[in-house]
């Protein structure tokens, strides 16, 4: 079955609501109609019983008679759908005017000096009584004042009834033409945003609305401008990626023909090309690697493999191996002795991170030039600084080496691809660090390591 649209269901909560509310106003206002009623007829007898009273006590001071007294004040007090009734103080009935009232109870029982509801037969032929006793120069007397209260509350519920439909029928329609209302400008937005072109610059526009179809608007905006930002960023990863990748296989692939172009190879040249073809396809391989850690890391998809080890031991771990390079480059690299720094976290790529910063600053390290490592831990967390002696990082590109395939090569040129100092970065970030450019100008840069603590424990 297909759903309902916005527009109904929020016209169907509107009627169900506005049910809710109509049938508790509905019992409300019977109830208060009984009250109102009863309490109104309760005056009124009490009135018309002190009126009977009034009348005989002139009767009496004319001399009459108590049941010439009586009649005459009932056939003067009568009225329809009234009942009276005056009793000695005996009990015994003097006068009466009933009117259809069926006192079927004994009347002492019935005079006890309270006005009550009571019911003879059914609802429909409801009486209220209220009995007075009254001390006149005649004798005692109780008066006895009855009204019927007919079918009130039924009149009122059959008003309800009819008008409930009506209310509804006029609400709903309200309802619905208000949502449609309502949902005009987001159908709009929505007609709109299906008209907009991914890869172009428009949008839904600035809206000064400050209510909460605004809010939806500059939230769409800013989401079509983050899927932008990500779309033009992964076309540039793939541009950059490509130019990385085609220039060694581009190699591999002219020694190869040079290779084959003649029948007749000697041993030491075959060697030479598959030398060739090897370095070229490790470094394909490493930036492989590289971008499938990196692809891996935007999608959340490389968890951290948290293990117990001493940093310290990691970090002279990796000085020894970057020695080697250092060595081949004619770069000293100078190592401190820090004391034991126990630590929990990823010991792949806390030892990959610190690889790529070594390596870029041994890289960018002018022959005869010294790159220097200093380690400070506290309750805080640890502290990473390694300074090399190259030529510098200009301020305004401090921030684009952690870009990926980004190269400063006017200053810092290298042979690197440009994914170390990323890679690098997200493993800092990983573990709840950081890593940036401390400080950079003609003599050199450092670079600064900062783990917290709080993810060793």
């Amino acid at each position: 079955m297909r759903p309902l649209s916005l527009r109904f269901r929020l016209t169907l909560w509107y009627v169900l609501a506005l049910i809710a509310v109509l049938v508790v106003c509905g019992v409300v206002v019977s109830q208060q109609l009984d009250r109102i009623t009863l309490r109104r007829i309760d005056r009124e007898l009490a009135s018309q019983a002190q009126t009977i009273a009034n009348m005989m006590e002139e009767e009496f001071q004319e001399q009459s008679p108590m049941d010439m007294a009586v009649n005459v004040a009932l056939q003067a007090i009568a009225q329809r759908e009234r009942a009276f009734a005056v009793f000695d103080d005996k009990g015994t009935v003097i006068g009466e005017r009933l009117d259809r009232l069926p006192l079927k109870q004994p009347i002492p029982d019935l005079i006890d000096g309270q006005a009550r509801w009571t019911a003879y037969g059914d609802l429909q032929r409801a009486w209220r009584v209220r009995a007075q006793r009254s001390h006149l120069s005649g004798g005692q007397v109780t008066i006895v004042a009855g009204s019927l209260i007919g079918n009130t509350r039924s009149e009122a519920d059959e008003a309800m009834m009819l008008a409930f439909p009506i209310a509804l029928l006029i609400a709903g329609l309200g309802g619905l033409w208000l949502a449609s209302i309502g949902l005009r400008p987001i159908t709009a937005m929505a007609d709109q945003a299906s008209k907009i072109p991914l890869a172009g610059l428009q949008d839904l526009g600035e809206s000064d609305r400050t209510d909460e179809l605004g809010t939806l608007a500059r939230a769409f905006n800013g989401l079509l401008s983050r899927l932008r930002s990500a779309l033009a960023g992964q076309r540039r990863f793939m541009a950059d990626a490509s130019h990385e990748l085609r220039t060694p296989l581009s190699v591999m692939r002219s020694a190869a023909d040079v290779t084959l172009s003649q029948e007749h190879r000697t041993e030491s040249e075959y060697r030479e090309a598959l030398t060739i073809v090897r370095d070229q396809a490790t470094q394909v391989s490493r930036l492989v690697a590289d971008m499938l850690s990196l692809a891996r890391a935007d999608a959340d998809g490389y968890p951290l493999q948290r293990v117990s080890f001493y940093l310290d031991e990691l970090i002279a771990a990796c000085g020894r191996t970057v020695g080697v390079i250092a060595r081949e480059r004619d770069v000293r690299l100078s190592l401190p002795s820090p004391s034991e720094i126990p630590f929990t976290g990823d010991e792949e790529l806390l030892q990959r991170m610190l690889m790529n910063v070594l390596q870029n600053a041994v890289r960018y390290s002018p022959a005869g030039g010294t790159v220097g490592l200093e380690v400070q831990s506290d309750a805080s967390g640890v502290t990473i600084r390694v300074k090399d002696q190259g030529p510098g990082i200009p301020e305004a590109d401090r921030e684009r080496i952690f870009d990926r395939f980004v190269r400063v090569d006017t200053a810092r040129g290298g042979d690197g691809a440009g994914l170390g100092l990323p890679i690098a970065r997200w493993v800092a970030v990983a573990h709840g660090g950081s890593l940036d450019v401390e400080a950079s100008d003609a003599t050199g840069s450092t670079f600064r390591v900062w783990l917290p603590i709080s993810t060793a424990s």
